[in-house]
C-alpha cells in the first residue's frame, strides 16, 4: 500500500515464532495468514470483517492474494459478493440487500471459503500504521494516521509525534475563506 508507515523494525521470524495459536480442537498451529488484530480499534471490527491493512501469508497460499483482485473482478465476482452478503446477520445489517460486503468482509469471506487459518498478531509484531501526508498552507507537510490500528496485547508504542487524522482540528489549519474575511 502507498499509505504504509513502518514505525519500527519488523522480524518475520519473531512474528511467526511468537504467534502460534492453540485451540482445544487442534495442536499448536502456525497461521496460513497473519494480520494485525486491531482488537483495540474504536469502533471495533464487525464479526464479519477481518483487518485488511496488511496480510502476511505463507508461500503456499500467497497466490490467493497475488490474484485477489482478479478473483474479485472475474465473472464469478457477483457470486462471491452475493455469497458474502448472505453470511451477514442480522438481515437488517444489509438494509434490505441494498448494502453488500465491504473489503474487510470480502477478505474474511474468501479466507473462510478457502479454509485458511488466520492468525491475529499484536500491532507491535507488525509495527506499521496507515498514514497520509497533507501539504499545509505554508508549504510544510503534516503526517497523520488515517486508519489507526492498535492491539490490546503488546500494543505498538508510538514514539513519533504523529496524531490520528480524526483528532486534528483541520478547520484551524485550513480555515474557510469566509472565516478569514471576518
Amino acid at each position: 500500500r502507498d499509505d504504509s508507515l513502518w514505525l519500527d523494525d519488523f522480524s518475520l521470524f519473531d512474528m511467526v515464532a511468537t504467534s502460534t495459536t492453540t485451540t482445544p480442537e487442534e495442536e499448536e498451529e502456525e497461521g496460513d495468514v497473519y494480520i494485525p488484530s486491531c482488537d483495540a480499534r474504536n469502533p471495533p471490527l464487525n464479526p464479519h470483517e477481518m483487518n485488511d491493512h496488511i496480510i502476511i501469508s505463507k508461500r503456499q497460499v500467497a497466490d490467493l492474494f497475488g490474484q485477489y483482485y482478479f478473483t474479485l473482478l472475474q465473472k464469478k465476482a457477483d457470486d462471491i459478493v452475493q455469497q458474502c452478503m448472505h453470511t451477514l446477520s442480522p438481515p437488517s445489517f444489509t438494509y434490505g440487500n441494498k448494502r453488500g460486503c465491504n473489503s474487510e468482509m470480502l477478505l474474511k469471506y474468501i479466507c473462510d471459503l478457502e479454509g485458511l487459518h488466520v492468525t491475529k498478531v499484536s500491532q507491535s509484531q507488525i509495527p506499521f500504521q496507515r498514514s497520509v501526508n497533507v501539504k499545509l498552507p505554508d508549504g510544510s507537510n503534516k503526517q497523520c494516521f488515517h486508519k489507526f490500528c492498535q492491539s490490546k496485547s503488546m500494543p505498538l508504542q508510538l514514539h513519533q509525534d504523529i496524531q490520528k487524522c480524526k483528532d486534528i482540528d483541520w478547520n484551524t489549519i485550513f480555515p474557510s475563506p469566509s472565516s478569514s474575511e471576518k
